[in-house]
């Protein structure tokens, strides 16, 4: 397991989540897009850290298992000055999209733990609105 398989993961699904929605809302990865430019574009972000790299776990049944603890905060930006529901279903999705991830994926075992947010963040200089959720993350191979 590597930290770009767990990339991928998170990536792969958020990203079909977002498309998904109507109209389709982009993701924009940690140093790969620049945000979309006008006021009024939606877009969310994805921001992967890891904090525990690898911690080795002694088992009866398993041998060489790697566990990578991480955090993962999604950003959901909009129009200012348009009310919450929108950016609070942006939100909302992202965290359904979360609480899947132990299910779905076969190579992986990765979950998160409690999810915080959406929590409102208020900038006069950045022209969109933004609410964030963030969780941490065990991520087995």
């Amino acid at each position: 397991m590597s930290l770009q398989t767990i990339r991928s993961l998170f990536e792969r699904k958020l990203t079909a989540a977002f498309s998904g929605l109507s109209p389709s809302v982009p993701v924009i990865y940690d140093n790969v897009k620049k945000a979309p430019s006008g006021a009024a574009k939606e877009y969310v972000s994805l921001i992967l850290s890891f904090p525990s790299l690898t911690e080795p776990i002694i088992s009866n049944t398993e041998s060489s298992i790697e566990v990578i603890r991480g955090i993962v905060q999604v950003n959901c930006y909009g129009p200012k000055s348009k009310g919450m529901k929108r950016l609070e279903e942006l939100a909302a999705t992202a965290a359904s999209t979360l609480n899947t991830l132990k299910a779905e994926d076969s190579t992986i075992r990765a979950s998160v733990g409690e999810i915080s947010g959406p929590v409102n963040i208020v900038n006069a200089d950045n022209p969109r609105a933004l609410v964030t959720i963030s969780a941490s993350f065990v991520a087995k191979g």
